[in-house]
């Protein structure tokens, strides 16, 4: 990442790495134009991007090289962000039976694709790297795709999500079995000895004091990270400039990922810790609203990245095995997670959409098929094709998750295994007959006028939220028993986690215009439904707050003109017309221009 950076200046010339970033980010764009206008995702159209500006056709981008650690930050970014997802509340009901069906379905496919590949004539040690390889899903794909689509809290979206964090560690034991397959491969007579350029007697008395360093480096991070990321951020937070949470968080996360590469493993590893250990803090929704612009424009590198690989070449001469490879893949992965969530409880439509959603191949696919390419243990046709399969099931995959719910709805009626005679409710499922009866209100902004609302709301029996950018009033509020979030309400990660979607009314009382005006923006676009009302100092702000979805306006001048005018003809009714000024309805509290 550093050389990216030193790249980018070189003189007063263009830089090899600016203008292929340029010519990557046009060609995304247009690409994905294209298949927006077709009602195609935007993730296959930066692949088709990649492939067509690659050596396999155009060849305006002849390597990959250059793009190479920018597509890692984004991978790191995006791990970051699941890290900072890793809440208690997501996986709670059932972690044991999601966290088997990702393990079990690991080594069952790893085992098939085995057989498969050693049947198409590979090396058992290539065939068994291959197999782990194929096991590992999409996490940038599907997490995408799961959070678009408002997912990730549904049942399969939780089973998806725990089968991917176990993936993703799966990915770090594949990693770290590279040098004990590439001896064995020596010793078999697969590749030359020289290739690894390790003695294969020395080969396991240099992995164990590398896995034992790795180990101890692990431990440290997680210890010191636990007892000082925490308190970093929060102090960070009290302060009155928002970026230095976002300066804190992304340190963190480079800061970590650097380390545990240097330790041997892979940056994205470090990347997760970092953000597992900032997820008990309440500024993580915050902070995952503010990364996730930086991530949404480096993704789209990496997967055009992805593309870039793709041999048109190759995968053309060899076309009718990738095809077969492609439906095997798929058919495989998901027989066999759909079988494995069924047989750990999950009902036959959850486990169906999870198979299905997580049928693809994915990014740590080719890292790991990659590391064996380079051993020497993989050859370039093999190379070939399993990239090709890769970058195939991502253009498919978001075709198939959206048909998932239909396919999946044929199962309803699939009894559960006579060992598991239960099914697994969504987040939240318990106790949710006494609170689905009551009104839902987020109060964005917890000052003198959000603490009435809350109160006179409460009162009325609404179940409120509160969303405050204060962290000391935020501990006070916890601590009191209600329900507050962290952040900024004109950040839409934070109105999420606030459940805006759901919310019946919301109340936006903060000071701050601009953050008004940009939360009401997004509360109409998310809740179209919903009763907006906002508090504004000015009409004029209070106009533009109308234009962008709010349905009630209080402006503080006139709500204090009328409330002076109400009191004044209350103890002056007699002199001030019997009473009548101030009740027919020319100075209202509240205002909603243009609003009935």
């Amino acid at each position: 990442m550093h050389s990216a950076i030193v790249t980018l200046a070189v003189g007063g010339a263009v830089s090899p790495l600016l203008g292929e970033l340029v010519v990557i980010l046009i060609m995304a764009g247009l690409v994905s134009l294209i298949f927006q206008k077709l009602n195609l995702s935007a993730i296959p159209a930066y692949l088709v991007a990649g492939a067509l500006i690659g050596p396999g056709l155009l060849g305006i981008i002849s390597t990959d090289e250059h793009v190479a650690s920018i597509s890692q930050l984004a991978i790191v970014l995006l791990m970051f962000g699941i890290g900072l997802h890793m809440d208690a509340g997501i996986l709670r009901s059932g972690f044991a039976s999601i966290m088997g069906v990702g393990v079990v379905s690991c080594v069952i496919v790893t085992g098939v694709v085995t057989a498969g590949a050693m049947a198409f004539g590979q090396p058992a040690p290539a065939a068994i790297l291959i197999g782990a390889g194929i096991s590992m899903s999409s996490t940038a794909a599907v997490m995408r795709i799961l959070q678009q689509h408002r997912q990730l809290r549904d049942v399969h979206g939780r089973v998806a999500f725990g089968a991917l964090i176990v993936q993703d560690l799966y990915a770090i034991v594949a990693l770290a079995a590279v040098p004990l397959l590439v001896a064995w491969a020596m010793a078999r007579g697969d590749i030359p000895a020289a290739a690894d350029g390790v003695e294969q007697s020395g080969a396991l008395s240099v992995l164990l004091p590398r896995m034992l360093l790795a180990v101890g480096g692990i431990a440290a991070i997680v210890v010191l990270g636990r007892r000082l990321l925490p308190r970093v951020l929060l102090s960070a937070a009290r302060g009155s400039h928002g970026e230095l949470v976002l300066i804190i968080g992304a340190a963190a996360a480079l800061g970590s990922a650097a380390l545990t590469s240097a330790l041997g493993l892979s940056a994205e590893l470090g990347a997760f810790l970092a953000g597992f250990l900032l997820a008990s803090t309440p500024a993580r929704h915050q902070l995952m609203g503010q990364l996730a612009p930086v991530r949404d424009l480096f993704i789209p590198v990496f997967f055009v990245a992805v593309g870039l690989g793709v041999d048109l070449n190759a995968a053309l001469s060899m076309w009718w095995i990738v095809l077969l490879v492609l439906v095997l893949v798929f058919a495989v992965k998901t027989l066999v997670i759909a079988a494995t969530a069924w047989s750990f409880g999950f009902s036959g439509p959850v486990a169906v959409m999870a198979g299905l959603v997580l049928a693809q191949t994915g990014e740590f696919t080719l890292l790991t098929v990659s590391v064996g390419s380079a051993k020497g243990l993989i050859g370039p046709e093999a190379m070939a094709v399993v990239t090709t399969v890769v970058a195939l099931s991502l253009i498919f995959t978001p075709t198939i998750i959206a048909l998932a719910p239909r396919v999946a709805s044929l199962f309803v009626g699939v009894p559960l295994p006579a060992w598991k005679r239960h099914q697994l409710g969504g987040v939240g499922a318990e106790g949710a007959s006494a609170e689905s009866t009551k009104l839902r209100a987020i109060i964005a902004g917890f000052g003198p006028v959000g603490r009435e609302l809350y109160t006179r709301l409460e009162q009325a029996g609404f179940d409120c939220t509160i969303i405050e950018l204060n962290p000391d009033t935020v501990h006070r509020q916890r601590g009191l028993g209600r329900r507050v979030i962290y952040g900024d309400a004109a950040n839409p990660d934070v109105l999420e986690e606030a459940g805006v979607r759901a919310a019946d009314a919301v109340l936006l009382t903060m000071p701050d215009h601009n953050a008004m005006l940009g939360a009401c923006q997004l509360v109409r676009s998310a809740a179209p439904d919903a009763y907006i009302a906002v508090r504004s100092g000015f009409l004029s702000r209070g106009m533009q707050a109308t234009a962008l979805g709010a349905d009630y306006v209080a402006v503080d001048e006139i709500a204090a003109a009328s409330v002076m005018a109400d009191e004044v003809c209350s103890k002056l009714g007699e002199r001030a017309g019997n009473g009548q000024g101030g009740s027919d309805g020319t100075a209202p509290a509240g205002v909603s221009p243009g609003a009935s």
